[in-house]
């Protein structure tokens, strides 16, 4: 048998905690986002608590796919809360990096499904905001579709630019470090058991 493949039992965890990942991740962003300027850093600081999740993912079930279809989850649950294509498409171009990195280390290296998760989270952050840069007009409409006001929406278009956005990305990079260093330290037993170095 082999017992590097995803079980039924596999799958259950991963969609349970795929569902409490963004439920920790809205937890952070619904404060942050009343803050304009704390609003392009709350992938950042959202990585750092989700980490743990992730983390305790990635000892559960650190299987091929595992990472790709937490992704896939993830990315259709915020399509369906009101974020844009955009966003998904900024959480499955993470995905793939993220499932990319942890392969590498045969998804029982802590370097490469961190390497993995930083990934995620960059392409994450993009994902919600690089789309200003180039399409600003149709991220207004849609926010103002979407009931933001067009008072905090001129002034976030106005404070995000290039080289905030490279901030954001990299500050999004670093919540997820350590957000993954808080989960071995919260889960040790956890990464004993699953064999991750």
């Amino acid at each position: 048998m082999n017992t590097n493949k995803l079980k039924a039992k596999d799958l259950i965890t991963i969609a349970i905690f795929s569902v409490v990942f963004i439920a920790v991740y809205m937890l952070c962003a619904l404060p942050t986002g009343l803050i304009v300027q704390l609003y392009p850093f709350c992938a950042g600081i959202a990585m750092i608590p989700c980490g743990i999740v992730w983390a305790y993912l990635r000892t559960k079930a650190p299987k091929p796919l595992a990472i790709l279809i937490q992704g896939v989850i993830f990315a259709i649950l915020v399509f369906i809360m009101g974020s844009g294509w955009f966003v998904s498409v900024g959480v499955l171009a993470g995905a793939i990096f993220a499932e990319a990195f942890a392969r590498i280390g045969k998804y029982k290296s802590f370097k490469w499904n961190t390497a993995g998760y930083g990934a995620f989270a960059v392409c994450f952050n993009l994902g919600m905001f690089a789309i200003i840069l180039f399409a600003r007009d149709y991220y207004y409409d849609f926010c103002i579709e979407s009931g933001m006001t067009a008072e905090y929406m001129e002034e976030l278009l106005s404070f995000i630019n290039g080289p905030l956005l490279a901030l954001s990305s990299a500050l999004s990079a670093a919540g997820a470090v350590i957000g993954m260093l808080l989960g071995r330290v919260f889960l040790k037993k956890h990464f004993v058991r699953a064999g991750i170095v």
